[in-house]
């Protein structure tokens, strides 16, 4: 069962996701906007849990621990119990890092990378500072990016490990965003009623009317190379902070419109007046 469907199950089982109606108004707009919310923050909270789980594994402390010459054999549990966490989750990529920078295992798709390309330098990854300043069992959950491993625009989860009382290593792994684009889109079609995400700059990386493609480019890697910006009219309005509603002209059309900031954005419904 993948990511999405399993969410959408257990999102079902509460009552939290239904087909959306023939909206009408005001409320109809805020209970799915309120729906929606609660499915991208049940991804968050889902895939935060499973990354701290995970990072409990023996494995890691015994590694940490070993002298360098006594560590291949553990770094070879390391790889294969990635893997089956990797499989199990369906996330992208996983890798784990040492508080220098180097890479010490990673799992693409389902291969393990071999020891001769893993990188010697992680710390200059955007990821890498806000995730040693967590403490263990916290987790960094990063704005989007283009994995350079995975090729495509995903979501990470980061969090540290500590031996003795000191942390060591981050554990990390990334969630395609096209996961969170299907969670959003789910059970609401046509033109007239919308769900977008929308980052803090503006760029829509969600649209229920159509998918927003995520797989790289080339060497184009900045957000402007993949996703538009709200229309201004619109973006007066959205805001990836707290949660409001508005409205705004677009088009020859008026539009109502209501959002709420979950983590770095904006999960908005908007529907034609």
């Amino acid at each position: 069962m993948s990511f999405v469907r399993f969410l959408g199950v257990a999102l079902a089982a509460q009552g939290l996701l239904s087909a959306v109606p023939a909206l009408a108004g005001d409320a109809e707009v805020a209970a799915l906007l309120a729906r929606k919310a609660a499915i991208i923050t049940n991804m968050h909270q889902k895939s935060s849990k499973g990354l701290v789980n995970f990072a409990q594994d023996q494995v890691f402390p015994a590694y940490f621990s070993a002298p360098a010459d006594q560590r291949k054999d553990l770094k070879k549990r390391i790889d294969t119990t990635s893997q089956t966490m990797q499989a199990t989750s369906k996330v992208e990529e996983m890798c784990l890092i040492d508080d220098k920078g180097q890479e010490i295992s990673r799992i693409v798709g389902s291969a393990i990378a071999p020891d001769a390309e893993l990188s010697p330098d992680e710390a200059n990854n955007s990821f890498f500072k806000p995730s040693f300043a967590r403490d263990p069992k916290q987790v960094y959950i990063t704005p989007i990016y283009l994995s350079p491993d995975a090729k495509k625009w995903v979501v990470a989860y980061v969090t540290p490990l500590a031996v003795n009382g000191a942390k060591v290593a981050v554990l990390h792994y990334e969630y395609s965003l096209a996961e969170f684009q299907q969670a959003l889109a789910k059970d609401v079609s046509g033109s007239d009623l919308y769900v977008l995400a929308v980052d803090k700059d503006g760029y829509v990386l969600a649209d229920s009317r159509a998918p927003v493609a995520i797989d790289g480019k080339g060497e184009k890697k900045e957000l402007a190379d993949y996703f538009t910006k709200l229309p201004a009219a619109a973006a007066a309005v959205v805001k990836a902070e707290g949660e409001g509603k508005g409205e705004f002209a677009d088009g020859g059309a008026k539009w109502r419109v209501a959002y709420k900031a979950v983590q770095d954005w904006a999960i908005a419904v908007v529907e034609k007046m």
